[in-house]
């Protein structure tokens, strides 16, 4: 839970830390809504969309990316779209796979595993009974394999095989389940095992899920609840770009015959790639949360007197701490230079009121936001490689509808170019172009 808005420095890291906006308290308390100052279009909230297609979606399954550079905002909307979502009556499991498994090495068959895991989970803590023979299956998927058996290692194995029926079965699901996420996550070694057992099983794992689905909409129909479960994947936009290609482009064919709404997260490089164009297939009509545009670009110039989305990340800060411990000019670098990235912004005031702190000040002031954003400055600019500068000062002449390349796809994964209103218009980040003009390497 955050604090309440910040009346002083010191209470600055508390508000203005990385973490997503989960519970509906802080929502309710910090959440700005920035639809058009990142889209310029008021009637297309990401949230707002997706639940309206939820309730209309009865026979047909939802199957979605989801798209932004991380540290855009993208989980805080996940958070709203989960609560609206349970306020209509839908079971929706939403998973952190940066959390729960191994976002450096992730592979389809963990995210097939994961949906399992959080279906039975969610089924189970919201009441519904997962039949005795379901339990059957998945627990002897599991033990069939000696080796796989033996790999997992089910804790807890003996306390629950004395008990009868389903609700002690599916304690023990759960068990190996837990187990088996927990060697997804941090066991390098018994991860590969894992996945040699399973790769060759994965269309059997796939009907296990299918078979728990068909259970829990048995039981949602019967509470005249919508009988589609809803699964929200968060985290695989932080994936390594070659695995995100194996997972939605190799093997996004497994995930479309699952009947339910899913919606996962999606790196925004890789919809700069030949394959995006495929993976569509499996995922079509994906949904972006482009960045909050501090400039505006229309038909080869900037727009004069654009001020929507310095107004919204001033409320988006006003939201958490009070503005008169800002100097003005202060303030107005951190926005600018920031250029509307939420993450850049709130790591320059945290960083910006330690060191006014450090000099026992009781405001932010502009030497302070400026040390504060050379640091970054610094830290973005070490990311790319001269081979990159080209690419770059294109962009910065006006080229900012910019088509899929290797080039590109780089720039906007290590953040040195964001892109603003989801239609494919980039910008350099403020801060790299500074740096390149102020050292002579793109004309300025």
């Amino acid at each position: 839970m955050l604090f309440l808005k910040a009346q002083e420095l010191s209470q600055i890291q508390d508000v203005f830390h990385a973490n997503p906006l989960q519970d509906e308290r802080e929502i309710s308390q910090f959440y700005q809504d920035a639809t058009e100052a990142r889209t310029g279009d008021a009637y297309s909230g990401f949230v707002e969309k997706m639940d309206l297609l939820l309730e209309d979606s009865h026979r047909s399954y939802i199957h979605k990316l989801f798209i932004g550079h991380a540290g855009v905002g993208k989980t805080t909307e996940l958070f709203r779209l989960k609560h609206r979502a349970e306020e209509k009556g839908f079971l929706t499991c939403m998973g952190r796979c940066d959390i729960d498994l191994d976002s450096g090495d992730i592979e389809y068959t963990d995210v097939l595993f994961y949906i399992l895991d959080l279906l039975v989970n969610e089924a189970n803590e919201a009441g519904l009974k997962i039949s005795e023979n379901t339990v059957k299956k998945i627990e002897n998927y599991w033990k069939s394999d000696i080796e796989l058996s033996r790999t997992i290692s089910m804790q807890g194995e003996a306390e629950v095989s004395a008990g009868i029926g389903a609700e002690m079965g599916i304690k023990k699901v759960i068990g190996i389940l837990a187990n088996v996420r927990g060697i997804l996550k941090n066991s390098a070694e018994s991860k590969r095992e894992i996945r040699m057992k399973i790769e060759p099983r994965s269309s059997e794992l796939i009907h296990q899920i299918k078979d728990v689905i068909e259970e829990i909409r048995e039981h949602l129909e019967k509470k005249k609840c919508p009988e589609i479960p809803f699964v929200i994947l968060d985290g695989l936009d932080k994936i390594p770009l070659q695995q995100a290609r194996k997972i939605f482009h190799e093997n996004g064919s497994r995930f479309q015959g699952l009947p339910i709404h899913l919606l996962v997260t999606f790196p925004i490089s890789l919809s700069y790639t030949p394959e995006y164009k495929d993976i569509q297939v499996w995922f079509p009509n994906p949904e972006k949360l482009p960045m909050i545009k501090i400039k505006n670009w229309q038909q080869g110039s900037y727009q004069p007197n654009y001020t929507e989305g310095v107004e919204t990340v001033r409320s988006i800060i006003e939201k958490r701490a009070e503005l008169s411990l800002f100097a003005e000019e202060a303030l107005s670098e951190l926005i600018r230079y920031t250029g509307g990235y939420i993450r850049d912004l709130f790591r320059c005031i945290c960083d910006a009121a330690l060191r006014a702190r450090l000099r026992k000040s009781a405001k932010i002031e502009p030497e302070d936001a400026r040390k504060a954003l050379a640091v970054l400055e610094s830290d973005i600019n070490g990311r790319y490689s001269d081979e990159l500068i080209g690419k770059m000062e294109d962009i910065y002449k006006g080229n900012k509808h910019v088509s899929s390349s290797e080039e590109i796809t780089v720039l906007l994964q290590i953040g040195a170019v964001l892109e603003y209103n989801g239609t494919r218009w980039c910008d350099l980040h403020p801060l790299v172009e500074k740096w390149l003009v102020e050292n002579n390497k793109i004309a300025g």
